[in-house]
This record gives structure tokens, sequence and C-alpha cells, in this order.
């Protein structure tokens, strides 16, 4: 026995013989979305929280009140009233963006449109004030590094690219149309500045390189399982978060499942890690061979599995339960059986944020347990699904 487990395969043949043997249909797909056979909800993409958008967006505001500041009352040169009207309604417009994108993001956590549309925004109102600025060095160029920089950390190496050609862009937009102030004021001062700011480009996106790769790397193992490569707990619940702030807007419903492994604790007792590690990987890739690319699955711990399908409710995520548990049970072989005992909900009739829905599908689940013992699926209200 030992060397059978050692042997298995992952899944021969049961991914792609799944929607004829269990009776896939097209009227079993919702909206159009194919259930992509082995493809692993791991979004490889930069995830950023609440916290530090919202700590990027803390620093916009201070840039924004810092050079209101500078331009009414810092420059050394004096200026006419429609000038600072002009500046102050430039400043004024590039906060009042600033909130509407913080509004967003509050709503929206993930957003690359938006996220895009406000370094933009950033660049071309650092842009405005270093034409603006009497100084032909203005203190405003380090705010190009600023954004460059902040980016980069953020969202990463692409995020840094495409900040360093548009800083570039327009600081040599701004080169020209100042062009003969820069013929007055050149000097070896200036030029410097110059070189130094380059090198500090150049160097930091060598710095991001590694920084990325380490970022990467790090961000895997604390948001996903090492044994089965599906989310983690943490990673399952970053990537909840907007689905269930979509409840609050009327979307939905979100539909959970909470599947336990049958008899895990027996196979690991009676053939040993090895084969109880086999019986997860194999577990896992019946059920990534079964849901959605849009669904999220988890390796919620030990032998417990989680699955939340946005727009789904009860009867459809049945329909996906009876085809988990029925892939689930193809993947096993003559000496040992496979199945789950699956409870299942929907918010937000069960609740509005993961982890009171998780608390209601998880004791659905055990209440099958007890009720059946073993390959059942259990609804919140107790209603069992044949």
């Amino acid at each position: 026995m030992a060397g059978g487990w050692r042997d298995w395969r992952p899944f021969p043949g049961a991914a792609r013989e799944a929607p004829e043997r269990f009776g896939r249909r097209a009227s079993d797909r919702r909206h159009g979305d194919r259930r992509t056979a082995g493809r692993r909800r791991t979004d490889r993409s930069r995830v950023v929280g609440w916290e530090e958008q919202r700590a990027q967006f803390v620093t916009r505001y201070l840039f924004g009140t810092l050079g209101l500041a500078y331009f009414n009352w810092g420059e050394p040169v004096a200026r006419s009233l429609a000038y600072l009207y002009a500046i102050n309604v430039v400043h004024v417009v590039y906060l009042a963006l600033t909130t509407v994108y913080l509004v967003h993001a509050w709503r929206h956590s993930q957003s690359e449109m938006r996220r895009r549309l406000a370094m933009w925004t950033d660049l071309a109102g650092v842009s405005a004030a270093v034409l603006a600025d009497a100084n032909v060095m203005s203190p405003a160029y380090l705010v190009y590094l600023v954004i460059i920089l902040g980016n980069g950390m953020r969202y990463g190496l692409r995020a840094f690219a495409e900040a360093a050609l548009g800083s570039f862009l327009l600081a040599l937009l701004v080169l020209v149309v100042r062009f003969p102030d820069y013929l007055q004021s050149l000097s070896v001062v200036s030029v410097f500045f110059m070189l130094f700011v380059a090198i500090i480009v150049l160097y930091s996106y060598s710095l991001m390189v590694n920084i990325e790769r380490a970022h990467r790397t790090l961000e895997a193992a604390s948001r996903n399982d090492a044994l089965t490569g599906l989310l983690n707990r943490r990673g399952l619940t970053e990537h909840a978060e907007g689905l269930f702030k979509s409840l609050a807007r009327g979307q939905g419903p979100v539909a959970v499942l909470f599947a336990d492994v049958d008899g895990f604790k027996a196979v690991n007792d009676a053939y040993g890690h090895d084969a109880g590690d086999e019986v997860l990987k194999r577990v896992a890739h019946a059920i990534t061979a079964t849901v959605r690319a849009s669904d999220l699955v988890s390796r919620f711990g030990g032998d417990e599995f989680v699955v939340i399908m946005p727009e789904t409710n009860l009867d459809q995520a049945a329909v996906v339960a009876k085809r988990l548990q029925a892939v689930v049970m193809a993947a096993g072989d003559g000496r040992v059986s496979l199945s789950l005992t699956i409870g299942m909900g929907v918010a937000p009739d069960h609740g509005v944020d993961l982890d009171s829905v998780i608390k209601c599908v998880d004791a659905a689940m055990y209440e099958g347990k007890l009720a059946c013992g073993k390959a059942v699926i259990r609804r919140v209200d107790g209603v069992a699904v044949a």
C-alpha cells in the first residue's frame, strides 16, 4: 500500500472526464462562466490591503497641503493674485480627485484602473507644480522619486516602470516648455542634480528587482498553503474581503462551501503522513478541477477546505457541491475511498462577513457528520442535499 500511495499521480484523467461523467451541462454554467479544470485560484498579482492604501492617500494629502503652503507663502518671488488663484485651483482639484479615489478604494479595495489613474494624477500634479515654480530646480522634482518608489514598492515592478516612464516623459515636457529658463539657469549644480536623480532611479530599479523577487516568495508563503498551493486562511480572508464588501452594494449572493475530508485521520494512522499528504493533494486538485477560475479555493486547515463562489445562490451551490463530491469520490482507488462532508450556506442570508458565514457552514458540516457519518452535503438551514 505504501508504494501505491507514493506512486499516485494527481488525478489521472478525472479533471478531463468530470464534465461528461458527472453531468455538467451548458445550463449549469452561470452567466456563461466555464469551470476551469486544474486551475488554482492563487492570484499572483500584488494584493495591497486597505491599511497600506490609506497610508498612500495620507501621503497624497500631505504633499497637496505642502504644495498649497509652498506656493502661497514659501516662494521667494512675489506672485499676482491671478497666478495664486490658478495654482490654488490646481491643488484643490488634485485634492478633490484624491478624495474621489480614496472613497473608491474604501468601497473597492482592489482596482488596477483606480491605482493607475491615481498615479497619473499624482504625476500630473507634480508636473504642474514644477511648471509653476519660480525655481528652476524645484523641490517638486523630488516628489517624482516618491511616486516612483512608492508605487514600485507597493505594487511591483510594472508599477515602478510605469511611474518612472511617466515621470521621465512629463519631466521632459516641463523641460521643453521651460527650456529658455533652464538655459539661463544651467549650472554644474543643476546638471549634477539631474544626474543624481537619474542614478537614484536606475539604482532603485535594480534594487526593486530583488525586492520584488523576495516579496513574491514571502507573499506566496504567507498567503498560500505549501502542500496544495491553494490559498491558506490568511490568503482567503484577504481575497474574500472585496466579495463581502460588494454585498453592501446589493451585489451577490456569495455561496460558501466548507468541506471536510472523511476518514482522513484513519488514512494517516494506517498509511502514514505521506499518504495523508497525497490525499490532500488529490482533494485540492479535485476542487480546483470542479470550480470556476473566479471562485476562491482554500485549504482552511488540516483536512478542511473552503470554496467561495461569487454570484451563486444555494441551488447553484448545491449543483457544484454534488459535482465536487462525485469528483473526489472518483479520485480514490480500491484501497482507500475518498469522500467529503460539506456544509453550505450563502451570504448575506447566513452572514454578511466571512467569519460569520464560515461559522454557520462549519456547524452545518459537523451536524451532517453527526447525522450521517460521511459523504453528506448539508445546508445551514438543516436541509440535506440529495
